[in-house]
């Protein structure tokens, strides 16, 4: 009894993983508008009716699809968040990877990211459990970056916001470009603009933060000041006049 109990398990899931590969295929050519059930049967090779055994709608078996397309992924990212790497090589990892597999199914994650079938569930991602999860760990790196001296002591949770936005924000970009160019190059920009912004000083490079009294790593060049310093040597310029009379 056992052993067919398993032997049925071990059929449920080849099944499932054969109806959400055709999903794959169909939303990678077609669009989610090919996405009938009558069309996923097809083209899995089974009968309607078994759709149905295990999804009640099409909405449920592309919820299904999305979640486990993503699932290896996520595990991925956590682990490199929850790792032993200190707080900076954790993000800049952590950016890269992310960046680099859905590179890697591009097709897949291009029709969801763009087609109006799916728009209400990018507004909605800021209630999920799994955009709660990324943010909450993500927050606990920059947390701890923060004590350690490495990042400026910042909301870490808004922090982990404009990081996730950022970076969602470049794979849209990546996703609807038909030459992207290397990702290596894109994760190299999002974590230099992370860390560095985009203020420069006078010799071209980014105004990094001086040691402040918070700061007690032994380099203060590992965090960001936006504003820029006073060279050595230079006189304040005296306040403007106000020319009104």
């Amino acid at each position: 009894m056992p052993r067919r109990a398993e032997t049925k398990t071990k059929w449920e899931c080849f099944c499932r993983q054969g109806i959400q590969d055709a999903v794959v295929r169909l939303i990678s050519r077609e669009g989610t508008s090919a996405l009938t059930m009558e069309r996923v049967a097809a083209e899995a090779g089974v009968a309607k009716g078994t759709l149905y055994v295990y999804y009640k709608d099409k909405t449920q078996l592309l919820e299904s699809v999305k979640d486990a397309s993503m699932r290896p992924m996520r595990e991925e990212l956590f682990a490199i968040l929850e790792g032993s790497l200190p707080p900076d090589e954790k993000l800049k990892l952590f950016i890269s990877r992310h960046l680099g597999y859905l590179d890697a199914n591009r097709d897949f994650y291009r029709v969801l990211l763009w087609d109006r079938q799916i728009a209400e569930a990018h507004r909605k991602r800021h209630q999920t459990e799994r955009y709660r999860a990324y943010m909450e760990r993500i927050a606990r790196v920059l947390a701890e970056g923060m004590g350690m001296g490495l990042f400026r002591r910042l909301d870490p949770q808004k922090m982990a916001a404009m990081m996730v936005e950022a970076d969602m924000a470049v794979i849209s970009q990546r996703l609807w470009s038909e030459k992207p160019g290397p990702v290596e190059e894109d994760a190299e920009l999002l974590f230099d603009i992370l860390l560095h912004g985009i203020v420069v000083h006078g010799d071209g490079e980014p105004q990094l933060r001086r040691r402040t009294k918070h700061s007690n790593a032994p380099s203060a060049n590992r965090a960001l000041d936006v504003r820029p310093a006073r060279q050595p040597g230079v006189p304040r310029r005296p306040p403007r006049k106000d020319p009104s009379p």
